[in-house]
């Protein structure tokens, strides 16, 4: 095992882990982890006003102003799975930090949408991206001693 050259002890990540506790870079990594879980919350929250004032804006049917929330949710359903293989096969961190650029893009470019079709259109990547957040969890929980979790 690696380690045992020099007459030292090998470790195991959770060892590791344990052996250091829960200090500064933990609460750190909390406070990154919080940044991104507050954002995925304000997108959340952004759909109980946005619907009714485009609603009225563009005189919209119940029926397309429901559809607003349907695709963000959508987009979850298939971001979930999506950014679990992509984190797998690339990492947690590029995996946060890609649906985290997604869900910035669209939600910035989504407030500025012409017309109903691009406000779909980037309502559903803003979702896409909001998938993506267990793996902001996972990328958490990775750096936490097992009974820190």
């Amino acid at each position: 095992p690696m380690g045992d050259e020099g007459g030292g002890r090998s470790y195991t990540v959770d060892d590791a882990l344990l052996a250091l506790g829960f200090g500064n870079f933990q609460i750190l990594v909390l406070f990154y982890a919080g940044i991104g879980w507050i954002s995925e919350a304000m997108e959340m929250m952004l759909l109980s006003f946005v619907g009714p004032a485009v609603q009225s804006a563009w005189n919209l049917s119940s029926h397309q102003e429901s559809f607003i929330t349907s695709v963000v949710f959508a987009g979850m359903l298939i971001g979930a799975y999506s950014w679990g293989i992509v984190s797998d096969q690339h990492g947690r961190r590029k995996g946060f930090l890609i649906t985290a650029t997604v869900t910035a893009t669209a939600g910035f470019l989504s407030a500025f949408s012409p017309n109903y079709i691009s406000l779909i259109l980037l309502r559903s990547l803003v979702g896409l991206g909001l998938g993506g957040g267990p793996v902001l969890s996972s990328w958490f929980l990775e750096f936490v001693p097992a009974p820190n979790r």
